[in-house]
Parts: C-alpha cells; sequence; structure tokens
C-alpha cells in the first residue's frame, strides 16, 4: 500500500514538471515570432508613376513634351519615377484632366491655358487679344514666370491643388486660318470662325463683326470640309497635324493671342515625394521647358514652311488692319477688370510694362 501511494506521488510530480516545461516552452515561442511583424524590409526605394494627358494630335507640341518628359523623368530616376501618355483627350476633355488632377486620376497635363481658366481665373488675361503683340520670347518669358502677375497665378494655382511648373512659349500666335481670303478687317463680317469655348474669345470675335461659333476639336475637320464653318484659328503645328491644308486655302497672321504651352501637375503628388525625387523632377522641369521652347521655336520656321508646301497662301495683314483688330480688343479688357479686379488687370499691365524697359 506504501508502496502504491508513493509510485503515484511520484506519477503526479512528473506529470506537473512535464507541464511546467510545456507551457515555458509555449510563450517564449509567441514572444519570439511577435517583435519583427512590424519591421520593414532594409534597401526599400519608393516608386512614383506620372499619368500625363493632353488633348493635341500625336505628333504636336503638346505631345513631345509630354514623352520627352516621360524620357527624361524615367533616365534622371533610374526607373524610380515613371510615366505614360495620353495623347488626344484619351483621359477625357481638359476640363476633366484638370479635375483629374485633384483627385490623383491624372499626374500631370501640357497644356494651353485658355481651357484652364475656369480653375485659375487669373490665367484669363492671356485670353486678351494682342497683349503680347510685338514683345520678344525674353520679355513674355519674364511677364509669365518671373513677375508680379505670376506670383498672383502661383498662388492661385496654389489654392486650387495644382503645381504651375512652368509657361514655355517663343513669341508666337494662334493664327487664322480660312476658306475665304481676308486682307482687311471688313473681311471677317459674317465670317463663320470656329473658336475655344471662351466667353473671352466669343466676344472679341463678335466685336470684330465675326460669327465665332465654338466646336469641338475632333469635329472641326469635318465641319471645315463640309462648310459649316468657313475658317478657325489655331497654332501652326496644331492646324498642320489635324491636316487643316486639306479643307482650308489661306493663312491669315493676325497674331492675336498669344501661344505659350503651361505644364501643370498634381501639387498632392509633388508634395508627397521625398526631397531628392523632389529635386530630380525640378532639374527635369527646367530642361523640358527649353526643349518646348526650341519645339516652338522651330515651329515658327519649319512648321509655316510645311503649311506653305502643303498648298497654303499666306496673307499678312498690314499694321494698320492689326491695329484694327488690336482696337476691338478693348471690350476684353474691360470684361477681366469686371471678373478678376482692377488690381489683377493692373498688375499684369505693370508687369508688361516692366518687362518692356
Amino acid at each position: 500500500m506504501k508502496k502504491s501511494v508513493l509510485m503515484l506521488i511520484l506519477v503526479l510530480a512528473l506529470s506537473m514538471l512535464l507541464t511546467a516545461c510545456g507551457g515555458g516552452a509555449t510563450t517564449a515561442g509567441t514572444q519570439s515570432t511577435e517583435t519583427p511583424a512590424t519591421s520593414t524590409p532594409a534597401g526599400e526605394e519608393k516608386t512614383f508613376h506620372f499619368i500625363m494627358g493632353h488633348g493635341a494630335a500625336e505628333g504636336s507640341i503638346g505631345d513631345l513634351v509630354c514623352k520627352k518628359f516621360e524620357e527624361l523623368i524615367e533616365a534622371k530616376s533610374n526607373g524610380k519615377i515613371t510615366a505614360d501618355v495620353y495623347a488626344g483627350s484619351q483621359l477625357g476633355t481638359y476640363g476633366e484632366m484638370l479635375q483629374g488632377l485633384k483627385t490623383g486620376d491624372v499626374s500631370g497635363i501640357v497644356m494651353q491655358p485658355a481651357p484652364a481658366v475656369s480653375f485659375i481665373p487669373e490665367l484669363a488675361m492671356l485670353d486678351l487679344p494682342y497683349a503680347f503683340y510685338g514683345l520678344t520670347q525674353s520679355q513674355i518669358d519674364e511677364i509669365l514666370n518671373n513677375s508680379e502677375y505670376s506670383k498672383i497665378l502661383q498662388e492661385s494655382f496654389d489654392k486650387a491643388g495644382y503645381k504651375g511648373v512652368w509657361f514655355a512659349q517663343a513669341a508666337s500666335f494662334r493664327e487664322t486660318t480660312s476658306s475665304k481670303k481676308i486682307n482687311t478687317i471688313e473681311d471677317f463680317k459674317g465670317l463663320k470662325l470656329r473658336v475655344l469655348e471662351n466667353k473671352y474669345h466669343l466676344e472679341f470675335w463678335k466685336n470684330v463683326g465675326a460669327s465665332p461659333t465654338p466646336l469641338a476639336f475632333g469635329e472641326l475637320y469635318l465641319a471645315l470640309q463640309q462648310g459649316l464653318v468657313h475658317a478657325q484659328e489655331n497654332p501652326y503645328d496644331t492646324s498642320l497635324a489635324a491636316k487643316f491644308p486639306e479643307v482650308q486655302k489661306y493663312l491669315i497672321h493676325t497674331h492675336h493671342i498669344i501661344y505659350p504651352n503651361l505644364f501643370i501637375i498634381s501639387k498632392s503628388l509633388y508634395e508627397s515625394m521625398p526631397a531628392d525625387y523632389q529635386a530630380i523632377f525640378d532639374q527635369v522641369a527646367i530642361e523640358l521647358k527649353q526643349y518646348a521652347a526650341d519645339l516652338m521655336e522651330d515651329s515658327k520656321k519649319t512648321n509655316l514652311e510645311k503649311l506653305k508646301e502643303a498648298g497654303m497662301t499666306v496673307i499678312d495683314l498690314p499694321e494698320a488692319e492689326i491695329q484694327k483688330l488690336k482696337d476691338k480688343a478693348v471690350v476684353v479688357e474691360e470684361m477681366l477688370k469686371k471678373d478678376l479686379g482692377d488690381q489683377v488687370v493692373q498688375t499684369f499691365l505693370n508687369s508688361k510694362e516692366k518687362a518692356m524697359k
């Protein structure tokens, strides 16, 4: 009996010892696996992707600039920043793309400024006909990129959630093409002229005596071909890429609206990049601006010759007729004072005067 009790005590003691050892091993294992669960793998680097859009045709200056951005940003970042380019309004209208910059669906746009006026009202000063007539490339560059007026623009870009990177230009303008010969301001009377859906452009051409007609760019070639409109106005490269010489006979040098390209990107995307990535982007932006300006300078010469070779007759309006057109722009200046306030208009005029000194 004593022997049995002793054996029972020994079994119970051994059982308790094994349980204690087993429990200790389980606890230790849980602690050893918890610690590294939230650690980040060493050496991992962030990557960023730019979705670039524009509304022009492939091969146009806006398209070439976007593709150059893709090339430069990927090369200089060693592939840490990549880009894709969507031409011809594949990402939507300019209004939709500008909204996309805010939502993150679009990263950057190269565009003419007029469609952005609804988002950045102060850009409307660029819609003042003949505001830049007779100025040099460097004078215009100062007004748009390094003046009191440009500071107003940057503040507006910032408030709207954009980063306005630069304006590039070559002192070139939107020019008029027509199926009818135009030598004087009187020849514009009743002319069905396709224009951008922009109230300042519309009011100017109405004041000239034309019949301005807003029309989607994608519908313009057919409208010209069928005679629904007789004329349109665009920079050389746009008219050439759209094959307008096939449906238009005359190129009239009206020199009425400045032709800059605006590079605008998502402010939140830029600010989300580390400082070294921002530095890479900034360097690319500098090179890209010069590339765009060079393309536009080349376009003034080569694309004009190509338009001539395609059969267009060039008409240079006499200075007296240009002055008559300039006089018709006064109505737009008054509209701008009402819409933007005297201070914005005067700041622009002061910046222009300073640049001309």
